[in-house]
């Protein structure tokens, strides 16, 4: 006769007197930790990324597990996150092109806040969509998305350098385009 039993499906848990079984009602650890980091930075939730909207979505599906206090902060953290999320709908992003345009035409730096970091920048190139430029932070040319710059504050002007343009405007023709990685 074959042995028929079907594998164990329970999950164990070590405390200090010993292993026990846990409750199908019993965070986890991962939730546990879940549950922690939403609750103490719940904006950086509010990105409305596919993979932070599927975290909120995973603790929602586990709020019957959540204790009293566990269950009150979370509450507290998900309408942060909702208010949040829906300024983030509701602000429109603000257009710096022409503040670049005006600081390539003057030859003027640019301070601009690009994924969270300031940087100071002298425009060499530009088009509705990029702004290629000599960084200062970099020390090289780079080429910046216009719709992700944060914020800029017009500085003093620059030496224009003519052989940096040439080498911008290739950078620019060069640039992806919206639709894709294809070439222009």
């Amino acid at each position: 006769m074959e042995c028929k039993s079907k594998p164990s499906s329970r999950e164990y848990i070590s405390t200090s007197s010993g292993r026990r079984i846990k409750l199908d009602n019993e965070l986890s650890r991962s939730d546990t930790n879940k549950l922690l980091s939403f609750s103490e930075n719940p904006l950086k939730y509010a990105k409305g990324t596919s993979k932070s909207k599927e975290k909120v979505k995973y603790l929602d599906s586990i709020k019957y597990k959540f204790s009293d206090g566990q269950l009150a902060t979370y509450d507290a953290a998900r309408k942060n996150y909702d208010e949040a999320l829906q300024k983030k709908i509701s602000v429109s992003k603000k257009d710096f092109s022409r503040d670049l345009e005006q600081a390539f035409n003057d030859h003027q730096t640019v301070r601009i806040r690009y994924k969270g970091l300031w940087r100071a920048i002298d425009p060499y190139a530009l088009n509705d969509t990029y702004c290629v430029a000599y960084c200062h932070l970099a020390r090289d040319i780079r080429t910046f998305r216009i719709d992700r710059i944060q914020e800029t504050e017009l500085s003093g002007n620059f030496n224009f350098d003519k052989s940096l343009q040439k080498t911008a405007q290739i950078k620019l023709i060069e640039a992806p385009n919206y639709r894709g990685y294809r070439r222009y």
